[in-house]
């Protein structure tokens, strides 16, 4: 039989694992800029749970209330076609629809550069990503001059 001590111990550990499992929760960005700045490092890395868990809406990340429905495989095209991608970020204003923060960012590989805005909203968490031009990003993949900007459209919603 346990003794009373053993109990005590298994009862702290029950009630300490949320605890301990809320101060481990991912945490969205916080602030616009780094939100993205976070997000296309995971992209870039392809860690994809990271991604997941920076990509979403005021409702909350994507892997939480998977929202968009398809936001796998959203997160699986922006992998495949930003790996290795590198992000500044150039400034955020009010977004066009009144909700959220449009961020400006520059992605570079190698020599080539492209200028992209990306939309970020405020959720419970912090900021996430929630629309992203992955069209214009990915022209940082063709063959570009060492000075090329980029250009290009297209959007990903």
């Amino acid at each position: 039989m346990p003794t009373s001590a053993t109990c005590k111990i298994a009862l702290f550990a029950l009630l300490a694992t949320p605890l301990a499992l809320a101060g481990q929760a991912p945490k969205a960005g916080n602030s616009p800029a780094d939100a993205v700045t976070q997000f296309m490092r995971a992209i870039s890395d392809s860690n994809l749970t990271r991604v997941a868990q920076l990509f979403g809406n005021s409702d909350g990340p994507a892997f939480r209330t998977h929202n968009p429905k398809d936001y796998e495989k959203r997160i699986m095209a922006m992998q495949l076609f930003l790996r290795h991608v590198e992000v500044k970020t150039l400034g955020d204003m009010p977004a066009d629809k009144g909700k959220g923060r449009t961020v400006t960012a520059q992605l570079s590989h190698g020599a080539c550069r492209v200028t992209i805005s990306i939309g970020v909203m405020h959720a419970h968490e912090g900021w996430l990503v929630n629309n992203f031009d992955l069209d214009r990003a990915s022209q940082i993949n063709r063959p570009c001059e060492a000075n090329s900007g980029g250009t290009g459209g297209g959007n990903l919603n």
